[in-house]
Parts: structure tokens; sequence; C-alpha cells
């Protein structure tokens, strides 16, 4: 664990090009639980404030500060992209209405902005910066980022068995609280130890943070498909999710998160739900 000037800046989670990327302790975050490219290639990290976001690395510079366009069938038409200088590198950061102005010296810490609904998100994500660390001269692709080394750490109480109870609902999905619990680990989800991340099938993949050739979740094997140069694995998902037998859209893992998102069906707070997967 790590301090700093502001005291806010507490869990070192990767590192990325020798650089270690850090975040408060209350903030959850993920790798690999999102649709788009530099998520599955393992050159992002999205983490989930509790309040407002703040910058991860040692020191920066803002150089770019930009409104950029969503696409048209989704009502929020806007986003906003930052970019930062980091030693001889630029990151990209999105989802975070900027407080500072081009030409600020930043500090691990200091913060950067507020956190904004996205035109880019599905209806039940929640609000979160988006941090790619990237070569300058190709600052703003979809893919290209510096591939990340996650730190598997020891942050929430594993799942044990298949039975949950709903302690949350909102309007786009449900927090589920799993029945009993095991020990600790990255995500609350692992096989064999080893942690599992994703919008498990919503996002059609899913992560291990391990070598291994296969995943087990809930009695229903996969198999790895793909092994980043992080050692991280990539399963493909062909399967769909039933909660007390109702069909759902799927159910998101995350690091330092001890809950699970369900997304879909009909339940409310204090029931009790059986999850299990049906291959196709």
């Amino acid at each position: 664990m790590i301090g700093n000037h502001y005291g806010a800046i507490e869990m070192r989670i990767a590192k990325i090009n020798g650089l270690n990327f850090e975040i408060p302790k209350d903030a959850w975050f993920s790798f690999f639980n999102s649709p788009y490219p530099a998520h599955k290639f393992g050159t992002a990290i999205d983490v989930y404030f509790s309040g407002k976001a703040l910058f991860p690395f040692e020191e920066g510079k803002v150089l770019e500060i930009r409104k950029v366009r969503t696409p048209q069938y989704v009502p929020i038409r806007e986003d906003y992209l930052m970019i930062f200088q980091v030693e001889e590198f630029c990151l990209k950061v999105l989802h975070v209405k900027p407080n500072i102005k081009v030409g600020k010296k930043v500090y691990l810490g200091d913060e950067i902005g507020e956190l904004v609904v996205s035109g880019f998100f599905r209806p039940w994500s929640d609000k979160h910066a988006h941090f790619e660390l990237r070569d300058c001269r190709d600052r703003y692709r979809a893919r290209g980022g510096f591939l990340i080394y996650p730190k598997i750490l020891k942050l929430v109480p594993t799942i044990k068995g298949n039975e949950f109870e709903v302690v949350e609902k909102t309007k786009h999905y449900y927090w589920l609280r799993p029945l009993r619990r095991g020990e600790k680990n990255l995500t609350p989800l692992p096989f064999d130890g080893t942690p599992i991340e994703g919008g498990l099938p919503h996002y059609h993949y899913g992560a291990i943070f391990g070598k291994l050739k296969e995943v087990e979740i809930f009695g229903t094997k996969f198999l790895v498909s793909q092994e980043l140069p992080n050692g991280v694995g990539i399963f493909n998902e062909d399967f769909q999710i039933f909660a007390n037998g109702q069909k759902v859209k799927g159910i998101g893992i995350y690091c330092n998160q001890e809950k699970i998102k369900l997304i879909g069906g009909e339940f409310k707070v204090g029931d009790v739900v059986e999850i299990r997967f049906l291959k196709k």
C-alpha cells in the first residue's frame, strides 16, 4: 500500500511500461469487463472511483482536452477525452469531465475531474474513468495501447457455491452478494485459486489472471482460447445464464468488488438467487 501528499492513493494495482498505476483502496476496477478492444487486448483499465477521478501516476502534464461525439443511436451524444504526458508516454483518459486546464502539472492522487455518464456506456454501466498508456505518436485509437501487468492482490472474499442474495436493485441491474464466502482474492470469482473477471456472457469473453488451459464457473468448463503476453488467459463464451430459472443477460465480475452484477430478470431485494450456466 502506498501513500502520497493527499493520502488518497493507497493501492498499487498494475504496472505499465515500468510505471506503477495506483488508485484509492475504496475504488473498484476492471481490466477485462468491457466490450471495447483495448480491454480484450489487456491495454486498458476502468476505475470506479467513489468520488472524483484521481491521477494514477507519480506525475504528469495535461496536453489535450476535448469533447468527443458518441454514436447517433445513443441518447447521450458526448464524452470527454484528456491526454496527459507521463514521462515519454501519453495517458489517454475517457469518461471524465475535466476540472483542470491544458498545461497543468498533476501529481499522484490529484483530482482531474468528475465521472460522467458517457454515450459509449451500456445501460448497465456504472460511472468510471477509462485509462490507457500509449505512444504519444498514436494517442487516440481504440487499439495500440501498452500492455498492462495486473497485480494479483487479495482484496475481496471469494464466492463459494452458486447462491446469492439480492442486496440492491437499480434501473438496469441488481447487485448480488454470495451466501457463502471463501478466502480473499482479486475478484470474488476464482477457479483453482486464480481470479476471473468479465461480463459473462454479454461481452462475449472473460479473463483468468493466470496460465491455465481451462476455466470452470459454477460447474461449467470453458477452454482458454488465447494467452496474452502478461499471462492472462482469455476464454470465449458460448452459454446462457439463468437466475432462479429466468434467462438473464449476464453477470459482471470486477476487481475489488465483493458483489456481482446481475443484468436481467425480475427480483426484489432480499431474494435468494441461484445462478446456473447452460452451454448452447
